[in-house]
């Protein structure tokens, strides 16, 4: 009895964990303005944001852990998948870098589409990877799973939008 039981907990229990990595946060800025981010902090304690900012620009935000601070000469790299891996933001622009986090422009939205090869392997990849120079001389790497990402991300960036890659451009 008490097993049949155990298994029906287990199973409606277990696809809300596997899907509760990504989550919604909301932050507040000094204005008073409220912005929504899709969220996910890793088992090292990295946290990744990407988030729709006033300006119709998505961001996303990479903050270190409580024991390591980024290299400040050095963006980190990204790579989702096995694709190959960037350290800017779109239109070959640098990343914005502090020691506790790196910020990358992933695309611009123009009624409700984005032009984004990097928007759109972060929206269909399993994992993403950043690799990094720490400020000790250091190197460390982390990763983020992006299983159940895809929903959360399109919640926050619009559930209309439309991701297009440069190579589908005329």
């Amino acid at each position: 009895m008490y097993s049949h039981l155990f298994i029906t907990v287990l199973l409606i229990t277990v696809p809300a964990v596997a899907g509760a990595e990504w989550s919604i946060v909301t932050h507040n800025t000094a204005d008073g303005a409220a912005t929504r981010t899709a969220h996910i902090t890793n088992k090292d304690g990295y946290t990744l944001e990407v988030y729709r900012d006033a300006n119709n620009v998505i961001r996303t935000h990479f903050g270190m852990n409580a024991y390591h601070r980024l290299n400040d000469k050095n963006c980190p790299t990204y790579q989702v998948d096995k694709r190959p891996a960037q350290n800017r933001s779109i239109n070959d622009a640098p990343c914005l870098s502090q020691a506790q986090w790196a910020e990358y422009i992933m695309g611009y939205i123009t009624d409700d589409q984005v032009i984004s090869t990097a928007m759109h392997n972060l929206l269909n990849g399993n994992t993403i990877t950043y690799r990094f120079i720490l400020r000790d001389a250091g190197y460390a790497e982390t990763s983020f799973s992006l299983a159940g990402s895809k929903r959360v991300l399109l919640e926050i960036l619009g559930k209309n939008l439309v991701v297009s890659t440069e190579k589908d451009l005329p």
